[in-house]
């Protein structure tokens, strides 16, 4: 084997440990935030009605344990034959577009909310969530089938070997997520200003401080992804989706859990009130508080 072609193959063997590496640390991340946010869960959600939000938050918060194992057979397992690469692929990319869009539609659920559920808001929203899904799983489907899988580089080098496809396909997917929540974002900013900007409102300022948090993390992740997958960087093509996925699940849920939370603690104070004075007591405020 020449020097050039070592060369190469070294290089190819770095970049998958590394796709590996980051993609156990996604696996990792999960679990953790899974036990630590588990007893709010339990308390906030498992006997509350059942809601858009709650069902939305169910999607959010377990559907990763099923896909992300997945995507980690699809990176790890050896000697996987080539139709099972194929499939693999097929369910870790599809659950993964599942997962980013119940994050996103949390987000359109949580902007409806900070416009004080304002019908147009919510139709001229959704059409454009509509819009953005319907076109990525078109793109998505012509990706899949645009997949070439080969042998491995080297027998030792667990998982799938991807030789082709137009990946161009994924990165403008990612871009129209980048849009859409840009979007978002800006108008729930510029409704904090107009309406919001004197408020004090713990529930408000937690709905502001998680969505931006949301977005700025995630806009940062994307942008590293769109610019592996445009700039054809080889094996590093599946170094952050399975990241991206995870990282939808956690904030998008952790959204939901902060605002249940302060309502809780909130009927708790009133609780408590009433309790010690014997009298009703109304939480007075210059603004209608959002409900999700």
């Amino acid at each position: 084997m020449s020097d050039g072609i070592s060369a190469a193959v070294a290089l190819s063997w770095s970049r998958l440990q590394t796709v590996k590496y980051v993609n156990v640390a996604s696996l990792a991340i999960l679990v953790f935030d899974y036990c630590l946010t588990f007893d709010l869960e339990v308390s906030l959600m498992w006997k509350s009605r059942l809601t858009l939000s709650k069902i939305l938050f169910m999607l959010a918060r377990y559907t990763p344990f099923f896909d992300v194992p997945v995507g980690l057979s699809y990176v790890l397992a050896p000697n996987v034959p080539l139709k099972h690469c194929f499939n693999l692929n097929v369910v870790a990319t599809t659950m993964s577009v599942f997962g980013i869009a119940i994050g996103e539609a949390i987000l359109v659920l949580r902007t409806y909310a900070l416009s004080g559920r304002n019908r147009k808001v919510l139709i001229v929203f959704t059409t454009i969530y509509a819009v953005e899904v319907l076109a990525t799983l078109i793109m998505i489907s012509l990706f899949l089938r645009s997949m070439i899988f080969g042998p491995p580089i080297l027998a030792a080098i667990p998982g799938c070997n991807e030789t082709g496809g137009n990946l161009i396909l994924v990165g403008v997917c990612f871009i129209m997520v980048l849009v859409n929540e840009t979007v978002l974002t800006i108008y729930t900013l510029w409704l904090g200003f107009k309406r919001y900007r004197s408020a004090r409102n713990e529930y408000i300022l937690i709905l502001y401080r998680d969505g931006i948090v949301y977005f700025l993390f995630l806009f940062a992740c994307s942008a590293a992804n769109c610019g592996i997958l445009i700039a054809g960087a080889g094996e590093l093509q599946e170094l952050l989706p399975t990241f991206l996925r995870v990282m939808h699940s956690v904030l998008s849920t952790r959204i939901l859990l902060h605002v249940r939370d302060v309502e809780r603690r909130r009927e708790e104070a009133s609780f408590l009130d009433q309790a010690a004075s014997g009298t009703r007591i109304d939480f007075a405020s210059d603004i209608e508080e959002p409900q999700m």
